[in-house]
């Protein structure tokens, strides 16, 4: 499934709009050549593109699919079969089960964020495929 990306123009006076779609094609042979109509570019001081995902669940299902821990210090990967309903801390035990040198020290991260042994896979929107990353926290002043 693909998604649909909008691009969204802000003028300085903060005005925010969507300009209507371009077809992308090229003309035929012997046709004149067709410039676009840029005009609502003119004054545009920054610009963002909106993607909008197809309809569908966000969460995923509650069946079983597979996430995979990377340890950048040794460069592993290990796949796990889990569930939506699932917590993180369910995951890291499952873990320290395949590396129990990192009890007492495994901290994950998902989408560049940490996560809390609390939360389950459904509520961070995590789908099958994902990669959770080990760090350490350097404890000091």
């Amino acid at each position: 499934m693909a998604a649909t990306v909008f691009p969204l123009l802000c003028h300085q006076d903060n005005v925010c709009f969507s300009p209507p779609a371009y077809e992308t094609c090229e003309p035929a042979k012997g046709d004149p050549q067709r410039t676009p109509d840029y005009s609502h570019f003119v004054q545009v001081i920054h610009s963002t593109l909106k993607v909008h995902e197809p309809l569908g669940s966000p969460q995923p299902s509650n069946g079983a699919f597979e996430v995979t821990v990377y340890n950048g210090t040794d460069n592993t990967k290990i796949p796990f079969i889990m569930k939506s309903t699932d917590t993180i801390g369910k995951l890291k035990k499952a873990y320290i089960k395949k590396r129990p040198h990192m009890i007492g020290s495994l901290n994950l991260v998902f989408n560049g964020k940490p996560v809390h042994a609390e939360k389950t896979l459904g509520e961070l929107g995590v789908k099958t495929g994902a990669t959770f990353i080990t760090f350490q926290r350097c404890i000091g002043g």
